[in-house]
Protein backbone atom coordinates (compact mmCIF):
# COMPACT_ATOMS: atom_id res chain seq x y z
CA UNK A 1 0.00 0.00 0.00
CA UNK A 2 2.99 2.75 0.98
CA UNK A 3 4.30 1.51 -2.77
CA UNK A 4 1.15 2.16 -4.27
CA UNK A 5 0.88 5.65 -2.18
CA UNK A 6 4.14 7.01 -3.09
CA UNK A 7 4.03 5.87 -6.72
CA UNK A 8 0.79 7.64 -6.70
CA UNK A 9 2.15 11.05 -5.09
CA UNK A 10 5.19 10.98 -7.18
CA UNK A 11 2.71 10.24 -10.88
CA UNK A 12 0.18 13.18 -9.37
CA UNK A 13 3.22 14.97 -8.79
CA UNK A 14 4.67 15.14 -12.24
CA UNK A 15 1.76 16.08 -13.80
CA UNK A 16 1.08 19.04 -11.75
CA UNK A 17 5.07 19.66 -12.64
CA UNK A 18 4.39 19.19 -15.96
CA UNK A 19 1.33 21.55 -16.31
CA UNK A 20 3.35 24.55 -14.60
CA UNK A 21 6.22 24.30 -16.16
CA UNK A 22 4.07 24.45 -19.87
CA UNK A 23 1.91 26.75 -18.35
CA UNK A 24 5.14 28.56 -17.05
CA UNK A 25 6.82 27.98 -20.81
CA UNK A 26 3.81 28.84 -22.75
CA UNK A 27 3.94 32.40 -20.94
CA UNK A 28 7.83 32.93 -21.15
CA UNK A 29 7.54 32.48 -24.82
CA UNK A 30 3.96 33.78 -25.72
CA UNK A 31 6.05 37.00 -27.00
CA UNK A 32 8.10 35.32 -29.16
CA UNK A 33 5.83 33.21 -30.49
CA UNK A 34 3.52 35.61 -31.49
CA UNK A 35 6.41 37.53 -33.08
CA UNK A 36 7.33 34.55 -35.11
CA UNK A 37 4.02 33.70 -36.09
CA UNK A 38 3.53 37.45 -37.33
CA UNK A 39 6.64 37.39 -39.33
CA UNK A 40 5.20 34.22 -40.85
CA UNK A 41 2.33 35.63 -41.70
CA UNK A 42 3.74 38.34 -43.28
CA UNK A 43 6.04 36.42 -45.12
CA UNK A 44 3.46 34.27 -46.84
CA UNK A 45 1.45 37.83 -47.25
CA UNK A 46 4.67 39.06 -49.57
CA UNK A 47 5.15 35.99 -51.36
CA UNK A 48 1.88 36.64 -53.44
CA UNK A 49 1.26 39.29 -55.87
CA UNK A 50 0.61 42.67 -54.62
CA UNK A 51 -1.94 42.78 -56.98
CA UNK A 52 -3.91 40.93 -59.72
CA UNK A 53 -4.58 42.64 -63.13
CA UNK A 54 -7.21 41.68 -65.34
CA UNK A 55 -7.78 43.45 -69.02
CA UNK A 56 -11.28 43.23 -70.53
CA UNK A 57 -11.48 44.54 -74.27
CA UNK A 58 -15.05 46.81 -74.57
CA UNK A 59 -17.31 44.78 -75.69
CA UNK A 60 -18.30 46.01 -79.33
CA UNK A 61 -20.69 43.66 -79.44
CA UNK A 62 -23.16 44.95 -76.69
CA UNK A 63 -21.25 48.47 -76.51
CA UNK A 64 -21.20 50.01 -80.26
CA UNK A 65 -19.71 53.41 -80.09
CA UNK A 66 -21.41 56.71 -81.61
CA UNK A 67 -18.25 58.21 -83.50
CA UNK A 68 -15.65 55.61 -84.91
CA UNK A 69 -13.51 54.11 -87.14
CA UNK A 70 -13.76 50.98 -88.70
CA UNK A 71 -10.15 49.15 -90.36
CA UNK A 72 -10.00 46.68 -92.92
CA UNK A 73 -6.28 45.02 -94.33
CA UNK A 74 -7.78 44.88 -97.81
CA UNK A 75 -9.82 47.31 -100.12
CA UNK A 76 -13.80 47.33 -100.14
CA UNK A 77 -14.89 45.62 -103.66
CA UNK A 78 -17.23 47.75 -105.85
CA UNK A 79 -20.04 45.64 -104.35
CA UNK A 80 -18.96 46.32 -100.70
CA UNK A 81 -18.72 49.84 -101.54
CA UNK A 82 -22.56 50.18 -102.88
CA UNK A 83 -23.57 48.04 -99.95
CA UNK A 84 -21.71 50.94 -97.65
CA UNK A 85 -22.52 53.76 -99.45
CA UNK A 86 -26.34 52.82 -99.15
CA UNK A 87 -26.16 52.93 -95.61
CA UNK A 88 -26.64 55.70 -92.86
CA UNK A 89 -24.48 56.85 -91.05
CA UNK A 90 -25.51 54.09 -87.71
CA UNK A 91 -22.03 53.04 -85.99
CA UNK A 92 -24.27 49.31 -85.28
CA UNK A 93 -25.38 49.05 -88.79
CA UNK A 94 -22.11 49.95 -90.15
CA UNK A 95 -20.43 47.72 -87.58
CA UNK A 96 -22.55 44.65 -88.26
CA UNK A 97 -21.68 44.95 -92.17
CA UNK A 98 -18.02 45.43 -91.75
CA UNK A 99 -17.02 43.31 -88.71
CA UNK A 100 -17.80 39.62 -90.81
CA UNK A 101 -15.17 41.23 -93.69
CA UNK A 102 -12.25 41.86 -91.26
CA UNK A 103 -13.58 45.23 -90.00
CA UNK A 104 -11.96 46.12 -86.19
CA UNK A 105 -13.21 49.57 -84.45
CA UNK A 106 -10.83 52.01 -83.28
CA UNK A 107 -12.76 54.29 -80.94
CA UNK A 108 -12.72 58.53 -81.38
CA UNK A 109 -11.26 59.97 -78.16
CA UNK A 110 -13.43 61.10 -75.82
CA UNK A 111 -13.46 64.75 -75.10
CA UNK A 112 -10.95 65.81 -72.55
CA UNK A 113 -10.06 69.56 -71.23
CA UNK A 114 -6.68 70.98 -71.51
CA UNK A 115 -4.39 68.72 -70.53
CA UNK A 116 -2.34 69.69 -67.27
CA UNK A 117 1.19 69.63 -68.71
CA UNK A 118 0.59 71.38 -71.91
CA UNK A 119 0.27 68.32 -73.95
CA UNK A 120 -1.84 69.00 -77.31
CA UNK A 121 -1.50 65.48 -78.93
CA UNK A 122 -4.69 63.44 -79.69
CA UNK A 123 -5.25 60.63 -81.32
CA UNK A 124 -7.80 57.34 -81.30
CA UNK A 125 -8.28 54.94 -79.08
CA UNK A 126 -9.52 51.72 -78.13
CA UNK A 127 -10.56 51.06 -74.59
CA UNK A 128 -10.43 48.59 -72.13
CA UNK A 129 -11.10 48.46 -68.65
CA UNK A 130 -8.18 47.74 -65.96
CA UNK A 131 -9.44 46.06 -62.52
CA UNK A 132 -7.00 45.69 -60.11
CA UNK A 133 -7.60 43.06 -57.14
CA UNK A 134 -5.22 42.39 -53.94
CA UNK A 135 -6.06 39.85 -51.24
CA UNK A 136 -3.35 41.09 -49.47
CA UNK A 137 -3.49 41.62 -45.47
CA UNK A 138 -0.97 44.48 -45.15
CA UNK A 139 -2.09 47.45 -47.20
CA UNK A 140 -0.55 48.97 -50.00
CA UNK A 141 -0.34 52.50 -52.04
CA UNK A 142 0.32 52.89 -55.54
CA UNK A 143 1.55 55.67 -56.41
CA UNK A 144 2.43 56.00 -60.05
CA UNK A 145 1.92 54.12 -63.55
CA UNK A 146 3.63 54.68 -66.61
CA UNK A 147 3.44 53.54 -69.87
CA UNK A 148 6.12 51.83 -71.50
CA UNK A 149 6.43 51.17 -75.76
CA UNK A 150 7.52 47.95 -76.34
CA UNK A 151 7.15 48.36 -80.36
CA UNK A 152 5.77 50.54 -82.87
CA UNK A 153 5.01 50.12 -86.26
CA UNK A 154 3.14 52.74 -89.13
CA UNK A 155 -0.39 51.66 -89.55
CA UNK A 156 -1.09 49.60 -91.76
CA UNK A 157 -5.27 48.95 -92.72
CA UNK A 158 -6.02 49.91 -96.02
CA UNK A 159 -9.58 51.04 -95.71
CA UNK A 160 -10.83 53.29 -92.82
CA UNK A 161 -14.50 54.14 -92.87
CA UNK A 162 -15.39 57.20 -90.23
CA UNK A 163 -18.58 57.67 -88.16
CA UNK A 164 -17.99 61.45 -86.98
CA UNK A 165 -18.99 62.29 -83.40
CA UNK A 166 -22.89 63.82 -83.24
CA UNK A 167 -21.43 65.85 -80.41
CA UNK A 168 -19.06 65.62 -77.70
CA UNK A 169 -18.52 62.68 -74.94
CA UNK A 170 -17.04 62.33 -71.97
CA UNK A 171 -15.46 59.20 -70.49
CA UNK A 172 -14.42 58.31 -66.81
CA UNK A 173 -11.09 57.06 -66.27
CA UNK A 174 -7.46 57.60 -67.69
CA UNK A 175 -6.03 58.13 -70.94
CA UNK A 176 -2.34 57.62 -72.20
CA UNK A 177 -1.12 59.77 -74.90
CA UNK A 178 0.67 57.16 -77.45
CA UNK A 179 1.89 59.37 -79.99
CA UNK A 180 4.77 58.73 -82.09
CA UNK A 181 7.07 55.85 -82.40
CA UNK A 182 8.92 54.22 -79.34
CA UNK A 183 11.55 56.46 -78.97
CA UNK A 184 8.75 58.98 -78.07
CA UNK A 185 7.91 58.75 -74.50
CA UNK A 186 4.29 58.75 -73.04
CA UNK A 187 2.52 60.71 -71.77
CA UNK A 188 0.29 60.56 -68.70
CA UNK A 189 -2.21 59.21 -67.26
CA UNK A 190 -4.52 61.66 -67.41
CA UNK A 191 -7.77 62.14 -65.44
CA UNK A 192 -11.05 61.52 -67.70
CA UNK A 193 -13.62 62.35 -65.39
CA UNK A 194 -16.24 65.10 -65.86
CA UNK A 195 -15.29 67.62 -63.23
CA UNK A 196 -12.54 70.04 -62.13
CA UNK A 197 -9.94 66.96 -62.25
CA UNK A 198 -10.17 66.59 -66.24
CA UNK A 199 -7.27 67.05 -67.88
CA UNK A 200 -5.11 66.81 -64.66
CA UNK A 201 -2.02 64.15 -64.45
CA UNK A 202 -3.88 61.67 -62.21
CA UNK A 203 -0.70 60.89 -59.81
CA UNK A 204 0.19 64.12 -59.54
CA UNK A 205 -3.09 65.14 -56.96
CA UNK A 206 -4.11 60.82 -56.35
CA UNK A 207 -2.94 57.37 -55.14
CA UNK A 208 -4.52 54.00 -55.09
CA UNK A 209 -4.63 51.89 -52.01
CA UNK A 210 -5.25 48.62 -52.04
CA UNK A 211 -5.03 45.25 -49.76
CA UNK A 212 -6.04 46.09 -45.81
CA UNK A 213 -9.92 45.68 -46.51
CA UNK A 214 -9.62 47.52 -49.97
CA UNK A 215 -9.24 44.50 -52.17
CA UNK A 216 -9.70 46.07 -55.58
CA UNK A 217 -9.86 49.34 -57.95
CA UNK A 218 -11.33 49.81 -61.58
CA UNK A 219 -10.74 51.94 -64.31
CA UNK A 220 -11.68 52.59 -67.64
CA UNK A 221 -8.25 53.18 -69.80
CA UNK A 222 -8.44 55.55 -73.17
CA UNK A 223 -4.81 55.27 -74.85
CA UNK A 224 -4.43 57.21 -77.62
CA UNK A 225 -2.64 56.93 -80.82
CA UNK A 226 -1.92 58.93 -83.84
CA UNK A 227 0.79 57.99 -85.73
CA UNK A 228 1.74 55.00 -84.60
CA UNK A 229 0.21 51.21 -84.14
CA UNK A 230 2.12 50.74 -80.60
CA UNK A 231 2.61 47.07 -78.87
CA UNK A 232 2.98 48.50 -74.64
CA UNK A 233 3.04 47.59 -71.14
CA UNK A 234 1.93 49.28 -67.93
CA UNK A 235 4.80 49.78 -65.10
CA UNK A 236 3.38 50.30 -61.57
CA UNK A 237 4.83 51.42 -58.38
CA UNK A 238 3.93 50.94 -55.33
CA UNK A 239 5.01 51.04 -51.63
CA UNK A 240 4.61 49.15 -49.16
CA UNK A 241 5.81 48.11 -45.33
CA UNK A 242 9.03 46.94 -47.18
CA UNK A 243 9.86 49.70 -49.25
CA UNK A 244 9.21 50.92 -53.09
CA UNK A 245 8.63 48.33 -55.77
CA UNK A 246 7.48 48.34 -59.16
CA UNK A 247 5.10 45.34 -61.34
CA UNK A 248 3.94 44.91 -64.79
CA UNK A 249 0.70 45.19 -66.51
CA UNK A 250 0.53 42.95 -68.17
CA UNK A 251 2.51 40.14 -66.01
CA UNK A 252 5.04 38.52 -67.71
CA UNK A 253 5.71 39.43 -71.63
CA UNK A 254 2.85 40.46 -72.28
CA UNK A 255 1.27 43.61 -73.73
CA UNK A 256 -1.18 45.70 -74.93
CA UNK A 257 -1.67 46.73 -78.71
CA UNK A 258 -3.11 50.44 -79.49
CA UNK A 259 -3.93 50.57 -83.45
CA UNK A 260 -3.61 54.19 -85.00
CA UNK A 261 -5.41 55.19 -88.04
CA UNK A 262 -3.39 55.59 -91.10
CA UNK A 263 -4.03 59.12 -92.68
CA UNK A 264 -3.39 58.09 -96.14
CA UNK A 265 -5.22 54.90 -96.61
CA UNK A 266 -6.11 53.47 -99.85
CA UNK A 267 -9.89 54.03 -99.57
CA UNK A 268 -11.47 56.52 -97.13
CA UNK A 269 -14.96 56.32 -96.46
CA UNK A 270 -16.34 59.19 -94.49
CA UNK A 271 -20.12 59.87 -92.99
CA UNK A 272 -21.02 63.82 -93.33
CA UNK A 273 -24.00 64.14 -90.81
CA UNK A 274 -27.07 64.91 -93.11
CA UNK A 275 -25.47 64.81 -95.87
CA UNK A 276 -23.92 61.64 -97.02
CA UNK A 277 -20.56 59.77 -97.64
CA UNK A 278 -17.51 61.01 -98.92
CA UNK A 279 -15.11 59.01 -100.42
CA UNK A 280 -11.15 59.59 -101.18
CA UNK A 281 -9.24 56.99 -103.25
CA UNK A 282 -9.10 54.05 -105.01
CA UNK A 283 -12.39 52.91 -105.54
CA UNK A 284 -16.03 54.31 -108.02
CA UNK A 285 -17.94 57.34 -106.83
CA UNK A 286 -21.07 55.52 -107.02
CA UNK A 287 -23.28 56.64 -104.04
CA UNK A 288 -20.01 59.02 -102.48
CA UNK A 289 -22.78 62.17 -102.80
CA UNK A 290 -20.31 64.49 -100.42
CA UNK A 291 -17.40 63.50 -101.44
CA UNK A 292 -16.40 67.21 -101.92
CA UNK A 293 -17.47 68.20 -98.08
CA UNK A 294 -14.25 66.05 -96.93
CA UNK A 295 -11.05 67.88 -95.28
CA UNK A 296 -8.13 65.13 -95.14
CA UNK A 297 -4.72 65.95 -94.48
Amino acid sequence: MLYVVVAAVVVVGGLVFAYYASYGLDRTTATDRARSDKNAEKTVDREQPAFVSTITPRDYEQDVPEALYVLLDRPLTASEQATLTAMRGDAPQVWSFLKPLGGRIVERASYVAPLEDGNENRGDSQTFDLNLNSDRSAGLTINGMTAVKDSCSAPTAQTVVDIPPAGSQSRQGLLWDLTGGKAEKPKGPYVLDEGDSQGELFFHHNVVDLGSGQPSMAFIVQPEASTHTCTWHISVSYIDTSGYHTQRIPEGSGTITTEAVPRKPRQYFGYVTSTGWGCIGEMSQKGCTATKYLLRD
